[in-house]
């Protein structure tokens, strides 16, 4: 029964299409789908198509197999005790903080993020020389990777709104192919060509209407992603100036007993010392 309402719509499609033709030029047919009504933020299909070809052209199983590789890596770092999401952690934080001390922090602090039960003396001594404490590291660790792990999820979202974007150019452009054999069709008065053409026409549009909500989706998932990341940078940058001054209070400290431990003779200490005034 459906089959047969299809074939009534196709079939009043071709008779449209007829008498269209029989009254106006070549030029004057148009998609069902206008590109006005493209949203441009979803759909360009200006200087992208080369692009888009190139793109569309790689083989999933290349994408799959790098998939496995990164998998099966992050997999040998862990079982190696290596801690590799917990380096790029400290990577991130140092990026952002910069200078001096983001490279203590980045480097020396993140590099060590899971292994705090096995910091050698040095690094103990060089936490006491600046007055950072464990609570201040589980902190750090704390945001670090929190935000790392939502850049990595931002990055897998954008590159997924690419592909549906990708993927709707190509379906848009099949669209416009497929109205234009029909007409090429109608041309010849080849009516069942044209009703076949027509007939994937329509079904590639019911495509691109569900990549084109993917595309929305996705889009909005990217924006809720990118709200986090930079909630979690200022979170960051806050971290940092707790560390700062703990690091100058301690430094300051620090200066203050070195200045009242020589601020007085030594002779004259020695003479208080034998109870001499």
């Amino acid at each position: 029964m459906s089959f047969a309402f299809a074939g009534g719509r196709i079939g009043a499609a071709v008779t449209m299409l007829m008498m269209a033709f029989a009254i106006t030029t070549t030029d004057s047919f148009q998609p069902s789908i206008p590109p006005s009504k493209v949203p441009r933020s979803i759909l360009s299909v200006r200087s992208k198509a080369l692009s888009s070809q190139v793109a569309t052209s790689l083989s999933s199983k290349l994408f799959s197999d790098k998939f496995n590789r990164d998998i099966d890596e992050r997999i040998r770092q862990r079982a190696a005790g290596q801690g590799g999401g917990s380096m790029a952690a400290g990577a991130v934080l140092g990026g952002l903080i910069g200078g001096p001390f983001g490279a203590l922090f980045g480097a020396q602090i993140g590099a060590n993020f899971g292994a705090k039960n096995a910091m050698n003396k040095a690094r103990k001594e060089e936490m006491e020389r600046l007055g950072i404490t464990q609570d201040m590291l589980d902190a750090a660790e704390e945001i670090g990777l929190a935000l790392q792990q939502s850049m990595e999820g931002m990055e897998a979202t954008k590159n997924s709104l690419q592909t549906h974007q990708s993927l709707a150019r190509r379906i848009d452009s099949d669209v416009t192919a497929l109205y234009d054999k029909a007409k090429a069709a109608i041309e010849r008065n080849d009516e069942e060509a044209a009703r076949n053409f027509l007939l994937k026409r329509t079904q590639e549009q019911e495509s691109l209407k569900k990549v084109l909500k993917m595309c929305a989706e996705e889009k909005k998932r990217l924006e809720i992603m990118e709200g986090n990341v930079d909630v979690l940078q200022k979170r960051a940058m806050e971290v940092e100036g707790m560390l700062q001054r703990t690091v100058g209070a301690k430094a300051r400290q620090d200066s203050f007993i070195d200045f009242s431990v020589s601020s007085e003779d030594p002779l004259l200490r020695k003479f208080k010392d034998l109870g001499i005034d």
